[in-house]
């Protein structure tokens, strides 16, 4: 840490300093949209149907379009057309469409690249769908013996690295160094976030999701992910993002070519059940699933 730490020290504006400024801009984090924060909340309640969240996406035509779009997708490869918004509710599950409503939603609020041009959007949501995927892929491999909920799984790989869109609006400037150093010096960049600021993308995660009222399952996971033994609740589900954003880097699908991979924690496969042979076939698995990335990307895009 000290050796990353050295890499600001040149820097005019003191560590103290990048911090303090850094939590008070957080304060204009802006909110999601009205009707994405009632369908988060809805599609929680276990007193929720098809029919409440239907009426809610209906009053929402652009969000009515992704979700018949993703219901008729080869992404999911319904046999037969779905034209009602009731119905693909129904075949995609609740936490699909929190998937969907979340990742169009935090797009459309970041919709290009940065100033900076710091972070590479297409690569971004690249490397958080194809985690999505793989966190999918985990979770319906482990259950017989733990049961996580594969859509869930997705939903929480999809949202894990959100932080980073933020470090990106509010200190571009620094955030670009801090990118530099972490690949300059081949340190995972939560490592060299938490060096140059204090704090890094999985803690603004937290700060995120208290705004957003996000559900417990996807902010444990974003603050989480890179330290999963820390997590006070849902540790398998945070394995299971944790293990899959792993395997995502090795696939060599991160933010730049060759992005150095983050650890993984020595007991992660052990608290999923998952032996050496059964995390080879996962593995052998997603070559088919990357492919369809592009497809929930170029949905969610719109």
């Amino acid at each position: 840490m000290r050796r990353l730490e050295s890499a600001f020290r040149m820097n005019k504006v003191s560590y103290g300093e990048r911090y303090r400024r850094f939590i008070e801009d957080l304060a204009q984090l802006p909110s999601l949209p009205a009707v994405v924060a009632h369908l988060i909340k809805v599609v929680n309640s276990p007193e929720t149907s098809a029919e409440d969240a239907a009426e809610i996406i209906g009053k929402d035509p652009a969000l009515t379009t992704r979700v018949l779009r993703l219901a008729n997708s080869a992404f999911y490869g319904i046999p037969r057309s779905v034209s009602s918004v009731q119905s693909a509710v129904v075949i995609l599950g609740f936490n699909t469409i929190k998937s969907l409503v979340l990742s169009a939603s935090v797009m459309k609020m970041f919709p290009q690249n940065g100033p900076l041009n710091v972070l590479d959007r297409v690569k971004f949501w690249k490397h958080s769908i194809i985690c999505a995927l793989v966190a999918k892929t985990i979770a319906q491999s482990i259950l017989n013996v733990a049961f996580i909920d594969p859509q869930s799984a997705f939903c929480a790989g999809i949202m894990h690295d959100i932080g980073k869109l933020i470090f990106e609006l509010f200190a571009p400037k620094e955030y670009a160094i801090m990118c530099k150093v972490s690949r300059e010096k081949n340190a995972p960049l939560f490592r060299v976030e938490s060096a140059a600021m204090g704090i890094n993308h999985a803690d603004v995660g937290r700060i995120l999701s208290d705004k957003w009222g996000l559900p417990l399952d996807l902010e444990q996971t974003m603050v989480y992910h890179h330290d999963p033994k820390a997590a006070q609740k849902i540790t398998e589900l945070v394995a299971v993002v944790h293990l899959a954003d792993i395997i995502t880097h090795r696939f060599d699908c991160g933010l730049w070519d060759h992005e150095t991979t983050p650890q993984e924690w020595e007991q992660a496969r052990e608290v999923l059940s998952i032996d050496d042979s059964r995390y080879e076939r996962i593995v052998s698995s997603l070559k088919d699933e990357i492919d369809k990335s592009q497809d929930f990307f170029a949905i969610i895009s719109g």
